[in-house]
């Protein structure tokens, strides 16, 4: 019977082990691709406001200035996903 409360103590400290490790995400221009493609899917629902800075995210990925153009990318996906 020890064994349960060893089993009972363990499991819960390696789900939160689960849940609490980063998530690694790539800042490179592939990344860009991906969230360009994943937003252009939403587009035709997406506010202008919305448009403009996914491509200002895009262009800013075209230059070579990926960790701008990413956040400008996420920004414009969150904000479309949550419909606003």
């Amino acid at each position: 019977m020890p064994w349960v409360l060893a089993l009972l103590v363990f499991l819960p400290a390696t789900a939160v082990a689960q849940q609490s490790a980063p998530r690694l995400i790539s800042d490179g221009p592939e990344y860009c691709a991906e969230l360009s493609g994943r937003f252009a899917a939403l587009e035709i629902d997406a506010p202008a406001h919305l448009r403009v800075l996914a491509d200002e995210g895009r262009q800013l990925c075209a230059e070579g200035q990926t960790r701008i153009g990413i956040a400008k990318l996420r920004r414009a996906l969150k904000e479309a996903q949550r419909g606003e």
